[in-house]
């Protein structure tokens, strides 16, 4: 009788540690998911920086905010960066060389052109990444983290939440301890006597993330180049005979 009592203890205390080990593993596991999705958001934020920097440089070359809202109006968007100094962004970046051109009135064109595609493409990779060099398999891409990706994983993280605080709640874990556990240990079933299976559950699950409470930055969406190209070389024709000298000077302090 001793052999199959000894048997079943250790049966017993073999189940009792493979479902804390269970338990414990898909909490902490929870955890990880969530602190690398914070760190996602983290670095998401930092690149709004490039954004803000591309178009910190547009502004320069529009002769500050109301030629920037001029333009965008111009190609029937509303400005998308009055916001700006709520964000950061380089007030240095600038390309590493101007488009040529025999008259300055068509190096302006030019350079505004280049300008706004460049902002473009830094809201495009923002918002949904680019292709970029994988550093952990050498010779293979991989997305880069953007906008939507981390809208996604938010999705997921919280899908997570709502079934382990659902299918995984101390107080089911501990009573199912308690049925197939054979001998009444001392203070054994206290914690959720003590508490409630309700008032345990409550204090130990986990907080699903609101989105939009995370307050991330959406980047506009911006006409291609190809689409808009007119309007902003009509816009860049009017700019230059309304503000040559200033124009000028801008250009030159880029060279």
């Amino acid at each position: 009788m001793d052999r199959y009592k000894t048997f079943a203890d250790a049966l017993e205390s073999e189940v009792l540690t493979e479902m804390a080990g269970t338990f414990f593993g898909a909490r902490k596991a929870l955890e990880e998911y969530l602190e690398d999705f914070h760190l996602d958001v983290e670095s998401l934020r930092s690149m709004e920086a490039r954004v803000f920097s591309r178009a910190l440089f547009l502004r320069s070359l529009l002769l500050g905010p109301e030629g920037e809202a001029a333009l965008f109006a111009e190609i029937g968007v509303a400005p998308p960066f009055a916001d700006s100094r709520r964000h950061s962004g380089s007030r240095t970046w600038h390309p590493e060389r101007l488009p040529f051109a025999l008259f300055t009135g068509a190096r302006y064109a030019k350079a505004v052109l280049l300008a706004y595609a460049e902002v473009r493409q830094a809201c495009e990779v923002y918002m949904s990444g680019e292709y970029e060099d994988d550093p952990v398999q050498k010779g293979r891409k991989r997305l880069s983290l953007h906008y939507r990706q981390v809208e996604r994983q938010c999705q997921r993280l919280n899908e997570r939440i709502g079934r382990l605080n659902t299918e995984m709640t101390p107080s089911s874990v501990l009573q199912y301890a308690r049925s197939i556990s054979m001998v009444d240990q001392p203070g054994h079933g206290t914690l959720s006597n003590s508490l409630g299976a309700e008032s345990l559950d409550k204090g130990l699950q986990f907080q699903p993330v609101d989105f939009a409470s995370l307050g991330l930055w959406v980047a506009p969406s911006l006409p291609p180049v190809e689409a808009c190209e007119k309007d902003i070389l009509r816009f860049c024709a009017r700019q230059f005979k309304l503000h040559g000298p200033q124009i000028k000077k801008v250009l030159a302090d880029l060279d």
